[in-house]
């Protein structure tokens, strides 16, 4: 291991010391000066913003990569508010998850929320990662050591200043918040490496950067590997209210997890309504890629092959297919979604209860966007990620998600016979 990361490491697990002798109170004081200081140096970080832009411009990086590099004026002001409301958060820590007691001998338990310990964070193109992250780890009492694409390397420094900042002006040990500013890809591998010194490692990113720790990782992680997500539009579920949901899920951010890829129509639906839902799609140029039967029905872009089916676009195109029942779309799904988020439209309550029962992704979805998979609109006051596994934490991964427990037993002088 290099001597560089050798000493991260070392200082990460320090600080974990430090950290557990921190108050809830101590923890949100460093988030508000965090928020402070993103908005003092505002201009600074987007000047940092618009170098990395410009050089992602000029490598030709995908558009869809590009706009999760963007940072404006008023997404700073969010993640700024983001972060004072992660600080007003309840504490995760120290919190009795459960109580019993053991009448034979005496003894009481308890079981009780911890931190994990040291966090690292491996992440592509966004920026708000960084703050998101450490914000998180902050409130539920872990050190996170951050690890950002080289295509936002500008950005991430500034804003690791302002929490390097915030640290600063109350005196506290820099290293609570570990940022690897070395853009060579071999310090991923010794972060990967790094067992028994880093507990868990959350990636965001494309399905090769996540694929590739997933298979090089010798230490835990919580991830998703791409968002296939779906929306259902049912039998009898109206037009315009079909419309709106569906423009949502697909268009409002087509390149993030939460985007919907495919949706499924019921083949009651007339020709009509389903040009209703597809025209405004199109018109703001949404490639629409079908199936056979829609295309008899309906003006497709091209039609879709067994590929499209288990496609992340992340950009304006869509598979589209009739299906002729629930149990018909619960079992496409179920066959190719990554098991990221789900949207059924009904207003059916035999069609939502089999969809919510036989669906296995962490997030369903009842009348409403795939896009509300987020961790503010869950109330987590942000995401650290979403989780796709099944053990440990499913969904958004909010400060409470990323604690572990241990037991205290107390007894009265007790002895084992």
């Amino acid at each position: 291991m290099s001597e560089y990361f050798d000493q991260i490491l070392t200082q990460a697990k320090q600080a974990s010391f430090d950290m557990a002798k921190l108050s809830a109170k101590d923890r949100s004081k460093i988030l508000m000066n965090i928020s402070g200081f993103l908005v003092a140096r505002k201009q600074e970080i987007l000047q940092a913003n618009q170098i990395d832009i410009d050089r992602a411009k000029q490598n030709n990086l995908s558009a869809p990569m590009v706009n999760r590099l963007i940072l404006t004026d008023i997404k700073i002001d969010q993640l700024a508010q983001d972060v004072e409301k992660i600080a007003q958060m309840a504490d995760p820590l120290n919190q009795e998850l459960e109580k019993w007691s053991n009448p034979t001998n005496g003894l009481q338990f308890s079981k009780v929320s911890v931190p994990i310990g040291v966090i690292g964070i491996i992440y592509e193109s966004r920026p708000n990662v960084t703050i998101d992250a450490a914000s998180l780890c902050l409130r539920s009492g872990n050190v996170s050591i951050l690890r950002g694409g080289s295509e936002c390397i500008e950005t991430n420094k500034k804003l690791y200043e302002c929490i390097q900042e915030a640290l600063k002006d109350l005196q506290l040990n820099p290293y609570l918040v570990c940022f690897v500013e070395q853009t060579d890809r071999a310090y991923v591998q010794e972060l990967l490496q790094a067992e028994g010194k880093v507990d868990v490692i959350i990636p965001r990113g494309g399905k090769s950067l996540i694929q590739t720790i997933t298979d090089n990782s010798r230490v835990p992680t919580i991830k998703h590997l791409e968002g296939i997500c779906h929306t259902i539009w049912d039998e009898g579920y109206p037009k315009e209210q079909a419309q709106s949901i569906i423009h949502n899920a697909k268009l409002r951010r087509p390149e993030i997890c939460g985007a919907t890829e495919t949706l499924l129509i019921h083949s009651s639906h007339s020709a009509e309504d389903i040009a209703y839902v597809l025209d405004d799609l199109k018109s703001q140029g949404c490639e629409i890629i079908g199936c056979e039967k829609l295309a008899q029905l309906y003006s497709i872009d091209r039609p879709a092959v067994e590929e499209d089916w288990s496609t992340e676009y992340l950009d304006k195109k869509i598979s589209v297919k009739i299906v002729d029942n629930i149990e018909e779309s619960v079992d496409h799904v179920n066959q190719y979604a990554s098991g990221h988020t789900e949207s059924c439209l009904t207003n059916n309550s035999q069609s939502i209860q089999y969809f919510f029962q036989n669906c296995k992704s962490a997030i369903l979805m009842h009348n409403a966007s795939t896009q509300f998979a987020d961790g503010g609109e869950f109330g987590f006051g942000a995401e650290i990620g979403i989780s796709t596994d099944k053990l440990h934490v499913r969904g958004p991964v909010g400060a409470k998600h990323l604690t572990t427990f241990k037991y205290q037993v107390t007894g009265n002088h007790t002895t084992r016979p």
